[in-house]
């Protein structure tokens, strides 16, 4: 049995045999589609430019308000700081809720959980103060009764 060193010719490309990999070996053709350009949507409502949009410059959402509406509510609900940031969380929550439906932030789930913190955190406050009070003047008329027995 004899090998030629040519390769048979097929369709004017050569294909490597088993084992050689050559650079520049032909790619399996597929039908391709053509797909229409997709618009960046400011360029759907016709925006310049830049990053502007009809209504002015663009502006990045203030999600902070609600952010650290949520935080402070958390911290003063699970550490005990009551009124300390209780009252914050439920201002900056206030603050959130307003921007949200100005359109500014984006975020009025997280605003919402500060204020309920926040709002807890300060009932809380506000009773343990009230059963605090309840307690101390028990214990000084309790006190001033044993006094007085003796």
């Amino acid at each position: 049995m004899s090998v030629s060193s040519t390769p048979p010719a097929h369709d004017g490309a050569a294909k490597p045999s088993a084992g050689q990999a050559g650079p520049h070996q032909a790619q399996p053709q597929h039908p391709t589609q053509q797909y229409p350009a997709q618009q960046h949507p400011a360029q759907q409502y016709g925006a310049g430019s830049g990053g502007y949009y009809p209504g002015g410059p663009f502006m990045y959402p203030r999600n902070e308000l609600a952010v650290w509406s949520l935080v402070l509510g958390l911290v003063s609900f699970v550490l005990g700081c009551m009124f300390v940031t209780g009252i914050p969380a439920i201002i900056l929550g206030n603050r959130a809720k307003r921007a949200a439906e100005a359109g500014e932030a984006d975020n009025p789930g997280l605003a919402t959980a500060g204020i309920v913190l926040g709002w807890t955190s300060v009932v809380l406050g506000a009773l343990l103060t009230v059963a605090l009070v309840v307690v101390f003047g028990m214990t000084a008329a309790f006190v001033q009764g044993l006094r007085d027995a003796f």
